[in-house]
């Protein structure tokens, strides 16, 4: 996303106090450096910072788009690296491993007799009535 490029409300402010004391006099003149000559040098400094200050922004845009490119390129690269140890050394070895890759999970099977591991343990429950299958009611102890 592209940085945002500054204004200066200032700058709008003081370029319309500009016209308004040109419409007074065009060489208004106060003494003690107070001039419009001296006050259009001061908005001149600022709107050139001003465009110094944008133009840095767009390089730095174009510089993020660059950066993110040669991320790009770089992830795939490294991405067929780790593919190319994974062909060579298989993807369960010590290699691949070492590589950064992850190796393939071992499915185990509870056994019927076993219970998961993550079972909550059993609490006695109070005398309570439930539904059989065959629609009567039968009384849990």
């Amino acid at each position: 996303m592209a940085r945002l490029k500054r204004v200066s409300a200032v700058l709008d402010r003081v370029a319309r106090r500009m016209a308004g004391m040109r419409s007074i006099d065009q060489m208004l003149e106060f003494g003690n450096g107070l001039s419009l000559a001296e006050y259009d040098t001061c908005i001149q400094t600022l709107q050139t910072q001003i465009s110094s200050y944008n133009t840095m922004l767009s390089g730095l845009d174009e510089m993020t788009g660059r950066i993110a490119l040669l991320e790009q390129d770089l992830r795939s690269y490294s991405e067929r690296m780790l593919m190319s140890v994974e062909t060579r050394y298989d993807k369960d070895s010590l290699e691949y491993i070492q590589a950064g890759g992850k190796p393939r999970k071992r499915s185990t099977r509870n056994s019927i007799n076993t219970p998961p591991t993550n079972a909550i343990a059993s609490v006695a429950v109070p005398d309570t009535e439930m539904a059989t299958s065959n629609g009567t009611k039968a009384t849990v102890s």
